[in-house]
């Protein structure tokens, strides 16, 4: 809005716009043009450049192809050949003739004086000029400028990069997350505008940066980072219940924390960012929480005698509490972050929606989820059991914790041999 409503202002050469960034550092958008005909590259960053303006929200559209001073450019004729004149003999001559050359030095007393030779004042003035001097081929024969070069006038540039061996040319700008999107600019991009771009330009090589390169670096990361957070959990879960198959239920909480961050998104229209999938890492050591404080007490149930389905509810009514009361101390304690209307707080807002939209959904599940899943379980075991051995065993009789607690577990999750008599039942009211 401030662009246009400042316009173009008479004698500036630059004029840029910037407020309050976050997440990955650099351009919204930046789109590398390489290639070895500055003239294409040249064309194709200006045919870009009026493509993203197209865009709504896209601000601040501009080249690092800096224009510089007008220069003065010598092209050889066939003669100048036959002379053994070069681009190079003709360039130094000429900026001798304007600017001068060393020809001796002086020492007078401690100074060092160098003398310069160059044309005139008067003869130097004009571009007419050009026409007076001459040029000293190898056999030392002066000949005039024009009778050897074509001389043609253009504007330069400030700097040309190169990367690759190649002349490159960045096109950059910026989004207005109020009114577009990054991720869906970029999409449609790819899919269709650069495409034409590029058969436009065949000798134009075009590679995304900036912005868009951070975020895959950054996910590249997370790719590596996320499962070995999740084997971290396993490991640490495993451990403690000396188990291998219960880290399993409770790693299948996370996907749904996930989901529920996306969905959280969604009923807020908040874009997801690189900030909300660091906050979807952050929810995986959450989540796990009340899925193994509801299954401790599951298995403290089994261990002290009880029948397995009194076992399950009894523990997920002695931990709806705890677990219904952290998930709302959380929630209510990112909340005013969530609704936080201040422009510093803003880059914060996507990873407190991830925390607190998973929380509350795999919450909910997990109440709901893990006792089916362990009852599940249960009834696999007493399939494997019957299978072995011929015989319906009880369901809590096959339970690790009552094993363990009967002393016929070693620390891994399988049961030893168990005689064929008659099982121990112990019955006792719960309330």
């Amino acid at each position: 809005a401030w662009e246009k409503a400042v316009g173009v202002l008479p004698g500036i050469k630059s004029l840029t716009f910037e407020g309050l960034s976050s997440g990955p550092t650099g351009a919204a958008i930046e789109i590398w043009l390489q290639g070895h005909q500055m003239g294409e590259i040249r064309a194709a960053a200006d045919d870009l450049m009026g493509r993203l303006e197209k865009f709504k929200g896209v601000y601040q559209i501009h080249s690092d192809l800096a224009q510089g001073k007008n220069e003065i450019r010598l092209a050889l004729k066939p003669e100048a050949r036959t002379l053994g004149l070069t681009v190079e003999d003709l360039a130094r001559q000429v900026h001798a003739g304007y600017y001068g050359k060393e020809a001796v030095r002086l020492q007078r007393g401690r100074n060092d004086i160098r003398v310069r030779v160059r044309y005139q004042a008067d003869e130097r003035r004009r571009l007419s000029d050009l026409d007076k001097i001459r040029i000293r081929t190898p056999r030392g024969h002066e000949v005039p400028l024009l009778s050897v070069a074509d001389v043609s006038f253009s504007q330069g540039f400030t700097a040309i990069t190169r990367t690759d061996g190649m002349r490159r040319v960045a096109v950059l700008a910026e989004v207005d997350s109020q009114q577009a999107n990054t991720n869906e600019i970029v999409g449609e991009l790819t899919g269709s505008h650069l495409p034409e771009l590029m058969h436009a330009y065949p000798t134009v090589h075009v590679a995304f940066q900036g912005e868009n390169k951070n975020v895959r670096e950054s996910m590249g990361s997370l790719k590596i980072g996320f499962p070995m957070a999740v084997l971290g959990i396993f490991i640490v879960v495993a451990t403690m219940f000396r188990s291998y198959l219960q880290p399993f239920i409770i790693l299948v909480t996370l996907p749904f924390g996930i989901i529920g961050a996306f969905y959280g998104h969604l009923i807020l229209n908040c874009d997801l960012s690189m900030l909300s999938m660091f906050g979807m890492v952050a929810l995986v050591g959450v989540v796990v929480n009340d899925a193994i404080v509801l299954i401790e007490r599951i298995n403290e149930n089994l261990a002290e005698g009880m029948p397995f389905f009194p076992a399950v509810i009894n523990g997920g009514a002695r931990r709806f509490r705890a677990i219904f009361l952290t998930t709302i101390s959380t929630i209510g304690g990112l909340a005013p972050l969530i609704m936080e209307t201040s422009l510093h707080a803003q880059f914060l807002i996507p990873m407190a929606i991830s925390l607190a939209a998973g929380v509350a959904f795999a919450t909910v599940l997990t109440l709901v989820l893990i006792p089916s899943l362990l009852t599940i379980m249960n009834d696999v075991r007493r399939t494997v059991y019957r299978l072995k051995h011929g015989v319906w065993i009880q369901r809590e009789q096959i339970e690790p914790a009552r094993l363990r607690r009967l002393g016929r577990l070693d620390a891994q999750d399988s049961p030893k041999t168990v005689s064929q008599g008659p099982f121990i039942h112990i019955s006792k009211e719960y309330n």
